[in-house]
């Protein structure tokens, strides 16, 4: 969900996810095999497709039992339930599922380290802008009225957003496909393969959300920011919001 406050920068996250990989390769590295990084990636987006797959087809109904239980519980069902389950689930079916791929050559490794390498790189810029209540949907579960004041609700036009208006879904497949052609896991590509198919559910539910919920800015920046495929000069925030029209 494309919202963030005024001006907020929320480094904990980005410093986080950059800090997840930086871990994986580290020990992956002592070990001498690929271990903790097809594990983090398989694990994490694993989760998210759960999450996505639970939450957008039953969106009101997950507002209407969030209202009262408030963001904590939110993130207990999600956090605690969720994602940690699917963790749990693949590290105890690690060693089937590790030992399932094929022979990698640098001819593969190396356009997969650069991708996976720019896909960091630019999904911690993201990040830095949105924080925990963008990576964890806190915006879609709490629109505004819902008590949660605290969750962010505006439409974020700066960093990677002023060129493309999913950067976090296309720095989500930069990550899944280098990550599997580094490693050389099967099951990261199946993965892969899960996450795009949901993806286009995910996005039907969440620009109708932002449709309603921002109106014509919206309008505005889906008509002149693609998809998926960045432009090639970012977009001026005041032609989005429609402050260059009344000047």
């Amino acid at each position: 969900m494309t919202t963030l406050s005024t001006d907020e920068r929320h480094p904990g996250p980005a410093l986080a996810w950059a800090a997840a990989f930086v871990g994986c390769l580290t020990l992956d590295a002592a070990l001498g095999r690929w271990v903790f990084l097809p594990l983090f990636v398989a694990a994490f987006y694993a989760g998210m497709i759960l999450i996505d797959l639970v939450a957008y087809p039953l969106l009101e109904r997950w507002r209407t039992w969030l209202r009262p239980r408030g963001l904590r519980a939110w993130y207990l069902a999600e956090v605690g339930g969720l994602w940690i389950g699917t963790t749990l689930v693949l590290v105890l079916l690690a060693p089937w599922w590790l030992g399932w791929g094929w022979e990698n050559t640098p001819l593969l490794q190396a356009p997969g380290s650069a991708l996976l390498v720019l896909s960091v790189g630019v999904g911690v810029g993201a990040l830095w802008k949105m924080g925990w209540a963008r990576i964890l949907f806190a915006a879609a579960m709490f629109p505004p009225g819902s008590g949660e004041e605290r969750i962010p609700q505006r439409l974020v036009v700066k960093g990677p957003y002023r060129y493309v208006r999913n950067p976090l879904y296309v720095t989500d497949v930069g990550v899944m496909l280098g990550t599997a052609l580094v490693t050389g896991k099967w099951f990261v590509v199946g993965v892969l393969a899960a996450y795009l198919l949901q993806l286009g559910m995910q996005i039907f539910f969440e620009e109708r959300e932002l449709k309603a919920r921002f109106g014509a800015p919206y309008l505005r920046y889906l008509r002149l920011v693609p998809r998926f495929v960045p432009r090639r000069r970012p977009v001026d925030p005041d032609e989005v919001h429609g402050r260059r029209d009344r000047v």
